[in-house]
């Protein structure tokens, strides 16, 4: 049986046409029934540009084999009638940048409980640590890039590691640098902020937005199903 999007509940339609976070729906055969313009900024697709009937592959032929982990859990979703949900890693929006990605997809049914196929969710993956919920704070997204920042790249990922409670050991097998050079790099660092400790070290790193970074290169782009 194929579906259309007239289809789908109206009621539905309006929800996700105001919805702020990007979803679709597609069809047992993951071709797009219906895109909210989120979806559309996150695919990066000019305003108008068709999508029904459409596979990701076809709007997006560049990411053909990355779309086909998709369709493999959405094959899961449709055959158990159950939901997935996914932690997405990839260059999405305008600025093509690499993001992690919270994807929930869903089993999705028409007003007579027939399957019509799948709705998705995508939402930007917050990160969240222990001890920021003992202090307060909410969580937070993660960014690759820092504006006017004195630090090399090199230093960057030693403050990333460095903040995240790694020892300079650690640190130096992370970058294939031994633990003294690890250390003085550390010392380099602190002599840079103006700071003396580990405690000046950290607020530092909080008052300049620092702990919202990471490292470009430690992403890459995957598919993984979140238990």
């Amino acid at each position: 049986m194929h579906f259309n999007p007239k289809d789908i509940s109206p009621q539905i339609i309006y929800l996700l046409n105001n919805h702020p976070h990007p979803c679709h729906i597609r069809d047992k055969a993951s071709r797009y029934l219906y895109m909210n313009l989120a979806m559309r900024d996150f695919l990066n697709l000019p305003t108008g540009f068709p999508i029904e009937g459409k596979e990701s592959s076809e709007i997006k032929p560049e990411k053909a084999g990355f779309f086909e982990g998709i369709y493999q859990k959405e094959e899961v979703v449709i055959q158990k009638e159950t939901p997935v949900s996914l932690l997405i890693t990839g260059h999405f929006g305008k600025d093509n940048q690499i993001q992690p990605y919270i994807v929930d997809i869903h089993p999705f049914f028409d007003e007579t409980g027939q399957l019509m196929g799948t709705l998705a969710e995508a939402r930007q993956c917050l990160f969240f640590s222990p001890l920021d919920y003992l202090q307060g704070k909410s969580p937070k997204t993660l960014t690759t890039s820092i504006p006017n920042t004195i630090f090399t790249q090199n230093e960057l990922q030693i403050i990333f590691y460095a903040y995240h409670a790694l020892s300079s050991k650690e640190v130096g097998e992370y970058l294939n640098l031994s633990h003294r050079t690890a250390e003085n790099k550390l010392q380099g660092i602190y002599e840079k902020m103006g700071v003396h400790h580990q405690k000046g070290f950290r607020k530092y790193i909080q008052d300049s937005g620092l702990n919202h970074f990471i490292p470009q290169n430690l992403l890459a782009s995957s598919i993984q199903l979140i238990d």
